[in-house]
């Protein structure tokens, strides 16, 4: 039986990592034989819809030339030996056995049993020590507690042809491990009293699902406004915001499947257009990539906020991989400020098949304020229809009653304040439309 083991995952800001791992790299590096960690997820092939209470991994170890998808195809192409194993929501690990994944023709198998590939994720490993006097070579007890950076994660989809489509970056991981949860979050403390590093769980779910959902939902046509509906929440975040929320709204169809959202981190530059006077953003990602985002005519209809936004849909695999200041200056903006929005967002169509999100956002600077919101905001429909943004704005007014009349009517409440707004210190200007 194995020795019983306690971890803790963070995710850390590529353009932070350097600080974080300050105090790690004074450890000794525990030596590993390959650089790279491949993590191939499995579906019962029959499944069509993904079941993560189902799904099993393959966690294999190579030396990659490169993180691509044909690097990647070569590796699975000529079968991949691994340990299987099986992850539960809560972390716990349980092996299942040495196998190989073998490809055969456009399928895959395990053990002459056909399983479905339906992603893979690629990580550069470095592990370090924290046991007392550790030193090489490492033994069991120095195993047992240490530090695992993850300074890159890809994550690539494996299509129903056997074909790989990178679907982005995930940006740094630290991972705790120890026997005792005590001494887990002891080094914790002393590895990042800044609290640098972010637990976000369902990070491989937040580029799966954001592909699935490009794939069942058609956008809104090219020139069509943004539009949301804003609260501002009162009381933080109970673990049961999200199904209350979701309850309130009545006779909805959830477009993904469990945990039915898509959970991120992003980093937001706001600064100021001084030739065009628009306000904007510069969109940072976990992996560092960044993206611009334009906002100009804020106007209302009713209580629908209305904005012609032009934004990257794809920063976690185009975004610009530079620093902010060399963005700042190619773009001549300047900044106001900035912050951190951790959001989860859960799509959902109406029965007209008009698509919307619902919005959970905590958003903060470090040691400064705090705002927390929930949105509604239409993204488009689960089929090519036509409409006016009148009809969208009615539809957002109803579901905004309904989410007043549930149960947390009394911590929400109607909200003209934008983020940008909020953290630069610029009063909002609205006309009324």
């Amino acid at each position: 039986m194995s020795a019983a083991r306690v971890e803790w995952r963070g995710d850390v800001f590529a353009t932070d990592l350097d600080r974080a791992l300050g105090r790690i790299r004074r450890l000794p590096v525990i030596p590993r034989p390959f650089e790279h960690t491949l993590t191939v997820f499995l579906h019962p092939e029959e499944e069509e819809e993904l079941d993560l209470a189902r799904v099993i991994r393959l966690r294999a170890y190579r030396n990659l030339e490169s993180i691509s998808g044909d690097a990647i195809a070569q590796v699975l192409e000529a079968g991949i030996a691994g340990k299987l194993q099986v992850k539960s929501t809560s972390g716990e690990t349980r092996a299942l056995g040495d196998v190989t994944l073998e490809r055969q023709g456009r399928r895959f198998g395990v053990e002459g049993f056909p399983v479905r590939a339906g992603s893979v994720r690629v990580s550069q490993r470095v592990h370090y020590s924290f046991a007392p006097g550790a030193v090489a070579p490492f033994d069991a007890a120095a195993e047992a507690m240490r530090v695992t950076v993850d300074s890159d994660r890809h994550l690539f989809r494996i299509d129903g042809q056997g074909c790989l489509e990178a679907l982005g970056q995930l940006g740094p991981r630290v991972e705790i491990k120890a026997p005792a949860r005590e001494t887990v979050e002891r080094m914790r403390a002393n590895l990042d009293p800044e609290r640098m590093m972010k637990r976000q769980p369902n990070r491989s779910l937040e580029l799966l699902f954001q592909d699935m959902l490009r794939r069942r939902v058609v956008p809104a046509v090219h020139g069509f406004p943004e539009m949301e509906l804003k609260f501002d929440l009162f009381g933080g975040f109970d673990v049961d915001l999200i199904e209350k929320c979701l309850a309130a709204l009545g006779d909805i169809r959830l477009l993904l499947p469990r945990p039915f959202g898509v959970e991120r981190m992003r980093r937001y530059h706001l600064c100021h257009d001084p030739v065009e006077g628009d306000e904007c953003t510069i969109v940072e990602t976990a992996s560092g990539r960044l993206s611009l985002k334009r906002k100009r005519h804020a106007r209302r209809l009713g209580d629908v906020l209305l904005r012609d936004t032009s934004a990257c849909r794809t920063t976690d695999r185009t975004g610009d991989l530079t620093s902010v200041a060399a963005f700042l200056a190619r773009q001549k903006l300047v900044r106001l400020g900035s912050f951190e929005k951790h959001q989860t967002k859960i799509p959902f169509a109406r029965p007209s098949g008009r698509a919307f999100l619902i919005s959970f956002d905590h958003c903060f600077q470090l040691g400064g304020p705090v705002l927390d919101q929930v949105e509604l905001e239409y993204i488009g429909a689960v089929a090519a229809e036509t409409c006016s943004p009148a009809d969208v704005a009615a539809d957002l007014e109803r579901l905004g009653k309904r989410l007043c009349r549930g149960a947390l009517g009394s911590r929400l409440a109607g909200s003209s304040a934008s983020k940008y707004g909020f953290f630069s210190g610029q009063a909002p200007s609205l006309r009324a439309s």
